[in-house]
C-alpha cells in the first residue's frame, strides 16, 4: 500500500484531501439545521461551526499545497491537525454516542477515519527515498 502511495506526490495527496472535506464541509454549512434532525447528537449550531472550521481548513491546506515552501515548513502541523481533528472527533462521538442516529455516526467516522488516512498518506508520501541524479 505504501508504495501505491507513494506514487503520488505531497500536493496530490494535500488537494485530494480539500476535495474529499470541501462537500462535506458546505453540506454541514448549508444543511446544518437537517443534518442535526437527522443526525441527532449535538444541535445545527455544532454542525455549522464544524462545517466552517473544515471550510477553513480546506482553504488553508489549497493555499499550502500551491506554496511548496509552506507545504515543505508546515507538513508536520498538516499531519498533526488531522490526527487532532480526528481524536477529537473520536471522543466527540463517545460524547454523543447515547443520542446519535446511524447518520450521525457516519458523519463522526468520516470525521475520524479520513483525516487518520490523510494524515497517514501525507506522512509516506513526504518519506519518499529519493530518485539517485544518475543511473
Amino acid at each position: 500500500m505504501k508504495n501505491l502511495v507513494r506514487r503520488f506526490s505531497v500536493k496530490q495527496i494535500i488537494l485530494s484531501d480539500v476535495f474529499l472535506s470541501t462537500p462535506l464541509a458546505l453540506a454541514l454549512i448549508l444543511a446544518a439545521e437537517p443534518i442535526a434532525q437527522w443526525a441527532g447528537g449535538p444541535g445545527a449550531t455544532f454542525y455549522l461551526v464544524v462545517g466552517i472550521i473544515m471550510l477553513l481548513w480546506c482553504v488553508d491546506m489549497a493555499a499550502m499545497a500551491i506554496n511548496e515552501q509552506w507545504q515543505e515548513r508546515y507538513l508536520n502541523l498538516m499531519i498533526a491537525a488531522d490526527v487532532t481533528w480526528s481524536l477529537l472527533s473520536l471522543g466527540l462521538m463517545v460524547w454523543f454516542a447515547q443520542s446519535l442516529q446511524p447518520l450521525g455516526w457516519v458523519l463522526f467516522a468520516l470525521n475520524v477515519l479520513v483525516p487518520l488516512d490523510m494524515a497517514w498518506m501525507k506522512r509516506v508520501a513526504a518519506g519518499k527515498p529519493h530518485q539517485p541524479a544518475f543511473r
